[in-house]
């Protein structure tokens, strides 16, 4: 399987650190260089810009871009590519579980970080052999440090893609046609999270993708962004309803002892 770890070319320390994961793992990761947020064409921004809940920052598209790259090849190939972010700390069972994984032929995307939020999931998980099972996916909202994609998911999310860019978890998670699933227990978990769980990252955790940003203000020009925001709420709200029934509203379990 190819493994894939997007990383800004400044970015060194990361690199290092994804590098010297993969020695570990004893698994074979290619760097592929992340979109500088300076190098986004105005024409460009403009088309994939707007189509969201509020206006993209260039550091969101040039992520989004960058994971877009990754896609076309997914979507051009026969098999399943592993997607990482180069703040991703990856569980030491991963090299183990990859396998099993991949031959899971009922996924179109597989998510294998926590994002320590709940998400909406099926009651009943799938047992991929012992330690490892997966879980169908309704409705996520966070996360895209650790996925993998398959080429039917790939053309699914390039398609939808034409119309206008998201942050990429966002994009991600709510495609509602993407056939998607979580692995139990999570093999994966962002570095900025761990910090916040256990006290300590091997890694300087800041990131400006996920800085705070102020509310947007209501003017006539920023109503289609809170009109998206609302549909979104309201499509939750019945998410919640299915609850009642084949969904549960659950965080992924994750072991502590597979990141130390």
């Amino acid at each position: 399987m190819r493994i894939a770890f997007i990383n800004l070319d400044r970015a060194t320390e990361r690199r290092a650190f994804m590098e010297a994961q993969a020695s570990r793992l004893e698994l074979t990761f290619e760097r592929v260089r992340a979109v500088e947020a300076g190098e986004i064409e105005e024409a460009l921004a403009a088309r994939l810009n707007g189509r969201w809940e509020r206006p993209l920052t260039r550091a969101e598209l040039g992520c989004f871009l960058s994971h877009h790259a990754l896609w076309r090849e997914v979507a051009e190939g026969r098999g399943p590519m592993l997607v990482l972010e180069d703040d991703a700390i990856l569980s030491r069972q991963l090299s183990l579980a990859l396998s099993r994984l991949a031959a899971f032929d009922r996924a179109e995307f597989l998510n294998l970080e926590s994002f320590e939020r709940r998400r909406f999931v099926a009651r009943q998980a799938s047992d991929l052999g012992p330690g490892l099972a997966v879980r169908r996916v309704f409705r996520d909202k966070s996360g895209s440090a650790a996925y993998l994609l398959w080429p039917a998911g790939a053309r699914k999310l390039l398609a939808r893609a034409e119309r206008g860019a998201a942050p990429v978890d966002a994009f991600l998670h709510g495609l509602s046609g993407l056939n998607a699933w979580q692995v139990e227990p999570a093999l994966a978990i962002q570095a900025h999270l761990w910090e916040r769980r256990s006290g300590g990252a091997p890694i300087d955790a800041a990131t400006s993708i996920q800085a705070p940003r102020g509310h947007l203000p209501l003017t006539l020009a920023n109503l289609p962004f809170r009109a998206r925001r609302v549909a979104t709420q309201i499509r939750l709200a019945g998410q919640h309803l299915r609850r009642l029934g084949p969904a549960t509203y659950r965080r992924t379990d994750l072991r502590d002892e597979d990141f130390r």
